[in-house]
């Protein structure tokens, strides 16, 4: 059975997501949650899962859950990230 090319593609829409609302390209979002660039660069195209320090790096810059990053759920997003998540067409 062949593996998809983008197995991660729910967690990097996303992390598209989250960095359209917050206005930055990829280099000044990898460096506010101090990553490098081709490293996020992969999770935002969904060939690499999210590392667990990048994840941990998004819930301390920015408050998204585990839960939302990995999973989708948005119940313990902030009010206003979970306004637009909810709202995003």
């Amino acid at each position: 059975m062949e593996k998809p090319a983008k197995p991660y593609a729910e967690i990097a829409a996303r992390l598209k997501w989250h960095r359209s609302i917050e206005g930055l390209n990829q280099d000044a979002y990898a460096e506010q949650i101090g990553t490098k660039r081709s490293a996020y660069s992969l999770w935002e195209a969904g060939s690499h899962r999210l590392s667990l320090d990048g994840a941990l790096a998004l819930r301390k810059r920015y408050g998204l859950s585990l839960d939302f990053l990995y999973e989708g759920i948005d119940d313990a997003l902030p009010m206003t990230l979970r306004k637009a998540w909810l709202d995003r067409s």
